[in-house]
């Protein structure tokens, strides 16, 4: 099976964020066959390794490179004006956002993250707070966000608000 990543890589996986290919090696997982390993760290953040078997298709998928700045400048363009409404039952935003998070359309990402900023705004000023569920959403989107933007666009963390908010032309 021809390796789509190589040593030094810096991908995306799944909801973990940005991370670099350390190695590439043969191990033995939990008294299992011997496998290839994808062997990924952590770029951001507390260490993490991870262990993605090079043979599980399904895993592997989980695995892409970072966006471009034209990819992320496109995304950025279409969700211009568009916004994700706020879901006022808990259950039905709760399954709404998971399903969201759970996919790979990172405008949709974009605009939840959005959508969660301003119903954490309004809240603020009514001095109440976003449930848990939501202020976790919050924090793992702007998370994925700002790590992969940083990454992509040469930014710093606190130049990530600005660059997203220029593009869609909010104030």
């Amino acid at each position: 099976m021809a390796k789509e990543f190589a040593v030094n890589d810096y991908v995306i996986y799944g909801k973990s964020g940005l991370c670099f290919v350390k190695e590439i090696k043969r191990m033995r997982m939990a008294n299992g066959p011997m496998s290839e390993y994808y062997v990924l760290n952590s770029a951001v953040g507390n260490a993490v390794t991870i262990y993605v078997p090079c043979d599980k298709e399904n895993l592997v998928a989980k695995m892409r490179r970072p966006m471009t700045r034209e990819e992320i400048d496109g995304i950025l363009a279409s969700a211009k004006g568009e916004e994700i409404k706020w879901v006022d039952n808990n259950n039905e935003r709760a399954d709404r956002f998971k399903e969201i998070t759970d996919g790979e359309n990172y405008r949709d990402w974009l605009l939840l993250a959005s959508c969660l900023h301003l119903k954490k705004k309004e809240k603020q000023a009514a001095n109440k707070h976003l449930s848990t569920r939501d202020e976790n959403t919050l924090k793992l989107l702007e998370k994925l966000i700002e790590e992969e933007f940083c990454y992509s666009l040469g930014l710093e963390r606190s130049q990530v608000t600005d660059y997203i908010r220029e593009k869609l032309g909010i104030n």
